[in-house]
Protein backbone atom coordinates (compact mmCIF):
# COMPACT_ATOMS: atom_id res chain seq x y z
CA UNK A 1 0.00 0.00 0.00
CA UNK A 2 1.24 3.46 -0.92
CA UNK A 3 0.18 6.83 0.45
CA UNK A 4 -0.72 9.89 -1.58
CA UNK A 5 -1.45 13.56 -1.06
CA UNK A 6 -4.35 14.76 -3.19
CA UNK A 7 -4.86 18.49 -3.25
CA UNK A 8 -8.12 20.41 -3.16
CA UNK A 9 -8.82 24.13 -3.24
CA UNK A 10 -11.86 25.73 -1.62
CA UNK A 11 -12.02 28.35 -4.37
CA UNK A 12 -12.83 25.61 -6.89
CA UNK A 13 -14.54 22.88 -4.89
CA UNK A 14 -16.60 22.61 -1.70
CA UNK A 15 -15.11 19.36 -0.43
CA UNK A 16 -17.17 19.26 2.77
CA UNK A 17 -20.43 19.51 0.82
CA UNK A 18 -19.26 16.92 -1.70
CA UNK A 19 -18.31 14.42 1.02
CA UNK A 20 -21.63 14.99 2.80
CA UNK A 21 -23.46 14.21 -0.46
CA UNK A 22 -21.44 11.08 -1.30
CA UNK A 23 -18.39 9.32 0.08
CA UNK A 24 -17.16 8.30 -3.39
CA UNK A 25 -15.73 10.80 -5.88
CA UNK A 26 -13.30 10.89 -8.74
CA UNK A 27 -10.15 12.96 -8.45
CA UNK A 28 -8.03 14.37 -11.25
CA UNK A 29 -4.75 12.45 -11.19
CA UNK A 30 -2.57 13.67 -14.05
CA UNK A 31 0.70 12.79 -12.31
CA UNK A 32 1.96 9.42 -11.01
CA UNK A 33 -1.16 7.70 -12.34
CA UNK A 34 0.87 4.63 -13.30
CA UNK A 35 1.94 4.18 -9.65
CA UNK A 36 -1.48 4.45 -7.97
CA UNK A 37 -3.29 1.26 -7.03
CA UNK A 38 -6.56 0.04 -5.60
CA UNK A 39 -6.38 0.22 -1.78
CA UNK A 40 -3.75 2.96 -1.56
CA UNK A 41 -4.39 5.57 1.14
CA UNK A 42 -5.05 9.19 0.21
CA UNK A 43 -4.61 12.22 2.46
CA UNK A 44 -6.77 15.13 1.24
CA UNK A 45 -4.95 18.40 1.63
CA UNK A 46 -6.89 21.64 1.34
CA UNK A 47 -4.75 24.52 0.10
CA UNK A 48 -5.27 28.25 0.05
CA UNK A 49 -4.96 31.13 2.47
CA UNK A 50 -7.57 29.97 5.00
CA UNK A 51 -6.46 27.11 7.28
CA UNK A 52 -4.58 24.92 4.79
CA UNK A 53 -3.99 21.34 5.94
CA UNK A 54 -5.06 17.70 5.85
CA UNK A 55 -8.84 17.34 6.31
CA UNK A 56 -9.73 13.83 5.10
CA UNK A 57 -8.32 10.34 4.69
CA UNK A 58 -9.59 8.26 1.78
CA UNK A 59 -8.90 5.05 -0.14
CA UNK A 60 -8.33 4.57 -3.86
CA UNK A 61 -11.14 2.36 -5.18
CA UNK A 62 -10.35 2.22 -8.90
CA UNK A 63 -7.49 2.09 -11.32
CA UNK A 64 -6.72 5.42 -12.94
CA UNK A 65 -8.72 5.85 -16.12
CA UNK A 66 -8.90 8.25 -19.02
CA UNK A 67 -12.09 10.28 -19.23
CA UNK A 68 -13.15 12.38 -22.22
CA UNK A 69 -13.07 16.07 -21.38
CA UNK A 70 -14.75 19.05 -22.91
CA UNK A 71 -12.62 21.89 -24.30
CA UNK A 72 -13.76 24.04 -21.38
CA UNK A 73 -12.60 21.45 -18.77
CA UNK A 74 -9.18 21.70 -17.13
CA UNK A 75 -6.71 19.30 -18.78
CA UNK A 76 -5.98 17.56 -15.46
CA UNK A 77 -9.55 16.21 -15.44
CA UNK A 78 -8.62 13.87 -18.31
CA UNK A 79 -7.05 11.29 -15.97
CA UNK A 80 -9.18 10.29 -12.99
CA UNK A 81 -9.00 7.98 -10.02
CA UNK A 82 -12.03 7.10 -7.89
CA UNK A 83 -11.63 7.46 -4.14
CA UNK A 84 -13.79 6.69 -1.11
CA UNK A 85 -13.64 9.13 1.79
CA UNK A 86 -13.27 7.08 4.96
CA UNK A 87 -12.43 9.61 7.69
CA UNK A 88 -12.74 13.27 8.50
CA UNK A 89 -9.70 14.48 10.42
CA UNK A 90 -11.01 16.54 13.30
CA UNK A 91 -9.46 18.84 14.13
CA UNK A 92 -7.65 18.95 10.80
CA UNK A 93 -3.89 18.68 10.64
CA UNK A 94 -3.19 22.29 9.73
CA UNK A 95 -0.10 23.26 7.77
CA UNK A 96 1.28 25.20 10.73
CA UNK A 97 1.21 22.03 12.87
CA UNK A 98 2.67 19.86 10.12
CA UNK A 99 5.55 22.24 9.55
CA UNK A 100 6.45 22.22 13.26
CA UNK A 101 6.85 18.41 13.26
CA UNK A 102 10.43 17.20 12.78
CA UNK A 103 9.48 14.38 10.36
CA UNK A 104 6.67 16.13 8.52
CA UNK A 105 7.99 19.68 8.27
CA UNK A 106 10.50 18.94 5.52
CA UNK A 107 7.97 17.24 3.22
CA UNK A 108 7.52 19.72 0.37
CA UNK A 109 3.77 19.20 -0.25
CA UNK A 110 3.05 20.38 3.30
CA UNK A 111 4.83 23.66 2.53
CA UNK A 112 2.51 24.27 -0.41
CA UNK A 113 2.84 22.87 -3.90
CA UNK A 114 1.24 23.32 -7.26
CA UNK A 115 -0.20 20.04 -8.39
CA UNK A 116 -3.08 17.71 -7.82
CA UNK A 117 -1.33 14.70 -6.32
CA UNK A 118 2.02 13.58 -4.93
CA UNK A 119 3.43 10.35 -3.45
CA UNK A 120 4.16 10.27 0.28
CA UNK A 121 7.42 8.54 1.33
CA UNK A 122 6.87 5.63 3.79
CA UNK A 123 8.52 7.40 6.74
CA UNK A 124 6.41 10.52 6.23
CA UNK A 125 3.27 8.38 5.76
CA UNK A 126 3.94 6.59 9.07
CA UNK A 127 4.44 9.89 10.93
CA UNK A 128 1.32 11.37 9.33
CA UNK A 129 -0.77 8.29 10.19
CA UNK A 130 0.43 8.39 13.81
CA UNK A 131 -0.38 12.08 14.17
CA UNK A 132 -3.80 11.66 12.51
CA UNK A 133 -4.86 8.49 14.36
CA UNK A 134 -6.51 10.13 17.41
CA UNK A 135 -8.35 12.57 15.13
CA UNK A 136 -9.89 10.13 12.64
CA UNK A 137 -13.64 10.44 12.67
CA UNK A 138 -15.28 7.66 10.60
CA UNK A 139 -17.67 8.96 7.99
CA UNK A 140 -21.17 7.46 7.90
CA UNK A 141 -21.67 4.76 5.28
Amino acid sequence: MADWIFQGNRRHYDLDAAVTASREHWWGTPRYRDRMAFGDRVWLQIVGPKDPGIYYAATIVSETYEHPVQPSDPAHFRWRTDIRFDYRIRPPLLRSELLEDVQLGSFRPFRGFQGSNAPVPPDVAAALAARAAPRLEPLPR
